[in-house]
């Protein structure tokens, strides 16, 4: 069909939590009861978001925007970050993966950030890669502190692996095994290049500002780097996150000090684009005022 697994679910997943609040009625599903589980249901709407027919069209133009459309509080309801759906991560449960979601640069990206040392509570590889001083709280999905620099590092190191074409659900992230050094060496030996550990991290730092840089001449500033309020002020109703809601701010703030970002607008400095040369950028961000 050609739809996105992670958009589809969470828009049918949207509406179907629309009927259940009585803000969708059969009159605007053209008459399809949007129970909560209903298998024909849902294969149902995946064909019709596909060929856009009925309701379908309007599910098709994702939460934010059929949120935007119906009205009526549907937008409380619409999880998405800067328009992407969120994927089956809870930022309540882990809250690396609430700071990932928030920062990422084309939304709610699970893939950016890609945080799992936290996830899955790897303690000898968080050790590995940033020392006994980060933990306990590096490897735990629960706390708040370090996880900043988590997502900064993941975020550019993602921005390497992304460009030499490594799989993310492979060594580099799920299963944690490799590393910088590892990236520069096999970069090193398959290019002939001198690659260096300093070098490589430069090279994801500035892929990601200029992404940020891109952003900002889209209109991005600190406002949209957020999460719907179901994870900053309504408790996690059950398993290991039960009662925890998560703390952004505080998070947001040491990630733009770590990245060299403007605490107010979220926008890169001139400072950090000329330290990492990207001087075309600094000087596109300093003519938007």
């Amino acid at each position: 069909l050609g739809l996105d697994t992670i958009s589809a679910g969470r828009v049918i997943s949207f509406a179907m939590e629309l009927w259940e609040q009585e803000i969708l009625n059969l009159d605007d599903t053209g008459g399809l009861p949007l129970r909560w589980g209903n298998m024909d249901v849902v294969l149902r709407l995946l064909s019709m978001i596909t060929r856009r027919e009925g309701f379908g069209d309007l599910l098709a133009e994702g939460v934010r925007r059929a949120a935007q459309i119906i009205g009526r509080g549907a937008e409380r309801y619409a999880m998405h970050v800067k328009g992407l759906e969120i994927a089956a991560q809870d930022g309540r449960a882990q809250k690396s993966m609430g700071l990932a979601h928030a920062t990422s640069n084309r939304g709610a990206d699970h893939l950016k950030a890609f945080p799992t040392i936290d996830e899955t509570g790897y303690p000898d590889e968080a050790r590995r890669r940033y020392g006994e001083e980060y933990l306990p709280e590096m490897a735990q999905p629960l706390a708040t502190k370090h996880k900043p620099l988590l997502v900064k590092d993941g975020e550019d190191f993602g921005a390497v692996v992304d460009s030499v074409g490594v799989c993310k659900s492979g060594g580099t992230f799920v299963f944690a095994e490799l590393y910088w050094p590892d990236i520069a060496a096999a970069l090193e030996a398959a290019t002939g290049m001198e690659m260096d550990v300093e070098r490589l991290k430069r090279i994801g730092e500035r892929i990601y500002n200029l992404q940020r840089c891109y952003n900002v001449l889209h209109g991005i500033t600190r406002a949209d780097d957020c999460l719907p309020r179901r994870f900053t002020d309504e408790p996690s109703p059950s398993g290991n996150a039960r009662g925890q809601v998560i703390d952004l701010e505080p998070m947001l703030d040491e990630y733009y000090r770590l990245r060299g970002w403007d605490p107010i607008t979220g926008w890169p400095t001139a400072r950090k684009l000329r330290e990492l040369g990207l001087e075309e950028a600094r000087r596109r961000l300093e003519a938007c005022g």
